[in-house]
């Protein structure tokens, strides 16, 4: 058969056993497989030992489980609380000020977890409440927390910009140093519109009361500098070159547990939940990976990634269109699949083709990770909506939804302002 035949079979079975409930990571798995039966028979599946062993045998990989422990430890601790009173308490002069703080705290607590769902469900619990109980719109109380929850996915340390610096083989600290000014941008869009929303809107939130003098604030701060200190430590060390990205993993992980006793909320239940948490997310990352290495094999065997930049470098339109089309489609398939499948599927056949139009692989990371944010808000399977409507039932899935779907807007925004100026994440991994 012709590559394109076999590609087309590939991808015909992985949608139907995605479509009968079959998992992600054997849907791939099995279809990647068939391909490699068809392009060389039974001699192509003999390499399939050595294609898992050449993958999984990478040290930066083992920042994965521990980046998840650091994350599972912070989100059973009351930091999330803590980082959302200190928030409020600095911008409690600003419209909407718990809403805004909800956005201030979840980009904090996703330096410290990189799992989006954790600082939705972590940093919900305590403002959702807040929100509603002083006549917070209902969809905005929701909307917001489930779209800050996603900056944990671009906010370093990230799991996802570990996924794609494996699969194109870019810098996994240049990745994370890059995503540190957009971070900062998009987490102030966000504030920026709900402000905005706010003040064109006042019914939508009432206007805050209370006195709030700088010894409370001071107070405040003073509750959270131990946990700030350690992802300050962390990050510091990857950019100044001390430790690798593992390495600074490690020391988060033993950082996180530190922290934990130091509030004095760490227990032998509690240190048992987190590390069956921590086996159950690392082990479903890890069996998509082993999935990703085979479809990525067969790609580049059939010569599918140079196909495409045969094709791209035939047309007539502009690279920015291109792009954009790319950009769309994975918006499209982030709302069927989850953010790990997105990044380890598409990072293969899409990066060699952004790379011809002459994109940088650095900064297109931080923009898939910016697209897999949309994504994680975004019907039908937008995970943080559903999470918020879990931890928040008194909450309707449409009230949350509406809320949320602005933010895609206010996302769409940050990444045509990377477009326009590139150097806002490039400038600090060249200074590394």
């Amino acid at each position: 058969m012709d590559p394109v035949s076999i590609f087309g079979l590939i991808l015909a079975l992985f949608a139907l056993l995605l479509a009968l409930g079959v998992p992600i990571f054997a849907s791939l798995g099995v279809s990647s497989m068939l391909g490699m039966f068809l392009h060389g028979g039974t001699d192509g599946l003999n390499v399939i030992p050595s294609i898992l062993h050449r993958g999984l045998a990478s040290y930066s990989l083992i920042c994965i489980p521990l980046f998840i422990l650091m994350g599972e430890v912070m989100a059973r601790t009351s930091i999330g609380g803590r980082l959302y009173t200190l928030f409020y308490l600095w911008m409690n002069r600003l419209p909407g000020s718990l809403a805004v703080a909800s956005v201030g705290s979840s980009a904090v607590f996703g330096a410290m977890s990189g799992v989006s769902v954790a600082g939705a469900a972590t940093i919900g619990r305590v403002a959702i409440p807040e929100m509603l109980k002083r006549n917070y719109d209902a969809g905005l109380a929701g909307g917001s927390v489930a779209a800050a929850g996603s900056l944990a996915l671009l906010i370093p340390p990230s799991i996802g910009f570990v996924l794609y610096g494996e699969m194109a083989d870019q810098s996994i600290g240049k990745l994370f140093t890059a995503a540190i000014l957009p971070g900062l941008l998009l987490t102030g869009l966000m504030m920026l519109y709900l402000s905005v929303l706010i003040k064109l809107r006042p019914g939508m939130a009432p206007k805050e009361s209370a006195q709030i003098d700088w010894s409370q604030r001071l107070r405040a701060l003073k509750e959270v500098w131990v946990p700030i200190l350690l992802i300050l430590l962390v990050l510091g060390t990857i950019y100044f070159g001390i430790a690798t990205p593992t390495e600074a993993s490690g020391l988060g992980a033993m950082g996180a547990f530190l922290v934990a006793l130091f509030y004095r909320e760490l227990n032998v239940a509690t240190t048992i939940d987190i590390f069956r948490a921590t086996i159950v997310t690392s082990g479903m990352i890890l069996l998509i990976l082993i999935s990703a290495l085979l479809f990525g094999y067969i790609m580049t065997r059939l010569m599918i990634p140079q196909m495409l930049i045969s094709w791209v470098s035939d047309l007539t339109q502009p690279a920015w269109i291109v792009l954009l089309l790319v950009l769309i489609f994975l918006l499209v398939i982030g709302m069927f699949l989850d953010i790990v499948s997105v990044i380890l599927i598409t990072t293969p056949i899409l990066l060699p083709v952004i790379v011809a139009l002459g994109f940088s692989p650095i900064w297109f990371g931080v923009v898939l990770i910016i697209t897999c944010e949309m994504a994680v808000i975004t019907p039908p399977v937008g995970l943080n909506l559903y999470v918020i409507k879990g931890i928040a039932p008194q909450l309707s899935l449409n009230d949350i939804i509406r809320g949320a779907l602005p933010f895609v807007l206010v996302e769409a925004l940050a990444i045509l302002i990377l477009s326009l100026f590139p150097q806002i994440a490039l400038w600090l991994p060249g200074l590394m």
